[in-house]
């Protein structure tokens, strides 16, 4: 793609100034307030060579912006707990919110090539098959997304480097750190090649400016810029007047049987479960010690029938675990703040660190449980989101974190004795509310969608266990034992 770019492009003395002083300014302002009241969340990247001016180019953009409407970042300044989290997580997590831009000097692209370039890295890495995921999921998700490669010859790069040396004296010395591309213009242009090769998707293209002359990349940035946005606040707007026509639920191709055949009728002794409740307790003490020294995080996911037990099942584990170790985060339907941004953020907030656990009291399987059966979003959202999750959740494993997903699983009689227990005590009268009744009248919509849901996003690195939980002593001992497996797998491992 490099060999397409045309380096001798100039513009006359003064001319860009004049073309943004008539209109190109007020363009690229008028845009930027156009995104702003259609809800536009707008991310675009500057990547390039190091000393393409991509600074200048970006201070210049600004002048024309309003900067209360954008946020510049750099993952070269992520720390280094950012760095061992799963790779994109501080990209998941500085999200615009709507109308407002997230503005990357250095993006998931630098720290991809950092990671395979500098010695010693220590950190999570990625792929370009991730990268092409995972940006499919922000547009998907109605993020603009626009990524700009500013390309300059082997000449410019070193007359650039010069200039700066030359202007910043002995502040230039701090970014000798960023690793250099001083003397390997070959082997980094092949690098960059793939690189754009690879990445350049029909849902987010890449820009190829031409960098040589600094007016001539500023043209091409800021026409582009206005020229995406413009379609992009068009689309945008006309998706959410008339959104994509929902499918009747029942279209989907494969059916699953999972439920029926989890045995309900497992149970244990009140004194086998004091005995084993007692014995797993003090094994998953140990083995949280042992993950934190190893840095292996993990995450629990507890799913189920309303009344199923997840609550207890949750205490039984917390109770052996130092609280300087964990963290239960439980999710309803999203808040204000929460529908701001797309669907997986509010989990990614809550990524334990290495030798954390984070406890999820429900998930982001909400996405193909309620949010499908209540139409809360459309259906070619949700049926969207088993290849998301799954992707999601093969990225976390990929760092190294174990992940445990439970389904507890009863019948509609049991769920009514409970609810009937809850009421008629006063002090659980207040777990049970008019939607709980409400979702059971739509059990057997629930009912396949949850059959769908385990077998659709039932994978080798995040596997769903079924847990037989009519008997909460049975149930509450599978999930400790469970966990225990598979931590004893990890470390092991480790």
């Amino acid at each position: 793609m490099l060999k397409s770019v045309n380096l001798d492009e100039r513009l006359k003395k003064d001319k860009l100034k004049k073309i943004l002083d008539e209109s190109l300014g007020n363009e690229l302002g008028q845009v930027q307030r156009d995104a702003r009241n259609a809800g536009l969340p707008v991310i675009i990247l500057f990547e390039g060579w190091r000393h393409s001016r991509r600074s200048e180019i970006l201070g210049r953009m600004m002048q024309y912006m309003d900067a209360r409407g954008f946020r510049v970042f750099s993952s070269a300044k992520f720390d280094k707990l950012s760095r061992r989290m799963p790779f994109f997580t501080r990209y998941w997590q500085l999200l615009p919110e709507p109308g407002n831009m997230t503005v990357y000097r250095h993006s998931w692209y630098y720290q991809k090539n950092e990671s395979e370039v500098e010695e010693g890295y220590v950190g999570t890495r990625t792929t370009f098959d991730h990268i092409n995921k995972f940006e499919k999921m922000l547009t998907d998700g109605h993020y603009c997304l626009i990524k700009f490669f500013v390309h300059v010859s082997e000449k410019q790069q070193a007359e650039n480097r010069k200039k700066s040396a030359r202007e910043l004296g002995k502040a230039w010395e701090p970014f000798t750190d960023i690793y250099t591309e001083e003397g390997r213009y070959k082997e980094f242009k092949e690098r960059y090649n793939v690189m754009l090769q690879q990445t350049d998707t029909l849902n987010a293209p890449w820009h190829v400016i031409s960098g040589d002359d600094v007016d001539v990349a500023e043209y091409q940035v800021f026409t582009t810029i206005v020229e995406v946005l413009k379609k992009a606040v068009a689309d945008y707007t006309e998706a959410k007047k008339h959104p994509l026509p929902s499918t009747n639920i029942s279209d989907s191709n494969k059916k699953f049987d999972i439920l029926s055949k989890a045995d309900l009728t497992k149970t244990v002794t009140k004194e086998e479960y004091k005995k084993k409740l007692k014995e797993y307790q003090d094994r998953l003490r140990v083995l949280q010690i042992e993950a934190f020294h190893k840095q292996v995080a993990t995450i629990l996911a507890f799913e189920g029938w309303d009344a199923a037990g997840k609550g207890g099942a949750i205490r039984r584990v917390t109770a052996a675990l130092d609280p300087l170790g964990f963290a239960v985060h439980p999710y309803s339907a999203p808040n204000a703040v929460e529908r701001m941004f797309h669907y997986m953020w509010r989990f990614w907030v809550n990524i334990p660190a290495p030798g954390q656990i984070a406890v999820f009291d429900r998930t982001w399987y909400g996405r193909v449980m309620v949010e499908r059966i209540e139409k809360l979003t459309p259906d070619a959202d949700w049926r969207r989101a088993y290849d998301e999750i799954n992707e999601t959740e093969k990225q976390w494993s990929e760092a190294d974190m174990v992940i445990v997903k439970f389904w507890l699983q009863i019948d509609q009689d049991e769920q009514a004795r409970r609810f009937k227990e809850r009421e008629e005590n006063p002090e659980k009268v207040w777990k049970i509310t008019d939607e709980d009744w409400r979702n059971r009248a739509k059990w057997p919509q629930y009912e396949d969608a949850v059959n769908e849901m385990l077998g659709r996003t039932n994978t080798p690195w995040a596997p769903w266990v079924v847990v037989e939980a009519e008997s909460k002593y049975y149930a509450r001992l599978k999930v400790l034992k469970t966990v225990i497996d598979r931590l004893e797998a990890k470390l092991k491992e480790k």
